[in-house]
């Protein structure tokens, strides 16, 4: 389905659900220049919204993200995609001998110069009794998509690639985030009401997490216990995410 500066489909790798589900994707395709966003929009924008309403003999539909790239658009930060996006689907059938017909309404926003909001839908039939071609078209740009989507660390296997200190020199709550790996960009993921600015800092390996916005009058800034953050650290051959917590409400 097209729309303005951008076109969406749904795609699909074939093949029954050998692992108890079906691999399918979303994907969009952008004009020149125009962008859409990741899950954290970033300082501005507006996270695309999945709707599987309509869809049939489908028990479960996990959507998956492949890690955004960092965009400044005027003066503030934006995460999200350029060109193409293909977002991930795992679709577990309710009668695995039946079809699932697959249905999905997009809300999204585009924007080049000036943002858009966009409404996408589409249907695809997924097929038991269809043979899997691993080199097909759908097949092919549903592994690349999987490829890029980050893997999720346990607590130990975060605590082997990272460390994270406090900054407690910083005038705002801050952290320093170093890896022994090759990481790109670091983006942070809070509750409602605050946002955290992440950055390269000037020592090789390592960046800045530094809290920018907290809630205000609802006492949960000062209530002193660890907030809940994700993160997710974007690297050309394996990006990872994992949660920690900080203490961001706590004095220096």
């Amino acid at each position: 389905m097209a729309g303005q500066k951008s076109s969406l489909r749904l795609i699909a790798a074939g093949g029954g659900p050998p692992q108890g589900f079906y691999r399918a994707g979303i994907e969009i395709r952008l004009d020149p220049g125009a962008l859409t966003y990741w899950r954290m929009p970033g300082g501005a924008g507006v996270p695309p919204v999945f709707s599987f309403e309509g869809s049939v003999n489908a028990a479960g539909i996990a959507v998956s993200y492949p890690a955004p790239m960092r965009f400044d658009e005027e003066g503030t930060e934006a995460f999200g995609y350029r060109g193409s996006v293909t977002f991930p689907l795992h679709v577990t059938p309710k009668d695995a001998a039946r079809p699932v017909l697959l249905a999905v309404t997009l809300s999204y926003a585009v924007c080049a110069r000036i943002c858009l909001p966009a409404k996408a839908e589409a249907r695809l039939t997924l097929d038991p009794a269809l043979e899997a071609d691993a080199t097909g078209e759908g097949a092919t740009a549903i592994a690349a998509a999987e490829a890029e989507v980050p893997l999720r660390l346990t607590p130990q296997q975060r605590d082997a690639k990272v460390a994270i200190d406090r900054d407690k020199t910083a005038a705002a709550p801050a952290w320093r985030l170093s890896s022994n790996g090759d990481v790109q960009d670091v983006f942070a993921e809070a509750p409602p009401g605050w946002y955290f600015e992440t950055r390269k800092s000037s020592r090789p390996g390592e960046f800045l997490i530094v809290a920018v916005e907290k809630p205000h009058g609802d006492g949960q800034s000062n209530s002193g216990a660890p907030l809940p953050v994700t993160l997710t650290l974007k690297s050309e051959r394996q990006s990872y995410e994992f949660p920690v917590d900080l203490d961001a409400a706590a004095t220096q």
